[in-house]
């Protein structure tokens, strides 16, 4: 990893697995929170296409999806964590 990739001089991560990481927690908020006030299928399936992004089963043509897609452990384990905590309290 060059230098110039790294988010902050102090940090080792690069700015595309920095991205990922927040496209995952941001979806995996939005994802969890959704069952509790009454719209389950619509969390399901926004997590489910991050799934599928990460996978290589579907692919977007926007920035977002190339970083998931090249970075998808990242943005899954994001998903995963910040939905795990956002189901514990919402």
């Amino acid at each position: 990893m060059s230098g110039s990739e790294s988010l902050f001089s102090a940090n080792r991560l690069t700015f595309r697995e920095w991205h990922a990481a927040v496209l995952g927690a941001s979806v995996g908020a939005v994802a969890a929170y959704l069952p509790s006030v009454g719209y389950p299928g619509v969390g399901v399936t926004l997590a489910g296409l991050l799934v599928g992004v990460a996978f290589g089963v579907k692919r977007l043509g926007s920035v977002a999806g190339r970083t998931v897609r090249k970075e998808p452990w990242y943005a899954l384990t994001a998903l995963v964590a910040v939905a795990a905590v956002v189901r514990l309290f919402a």
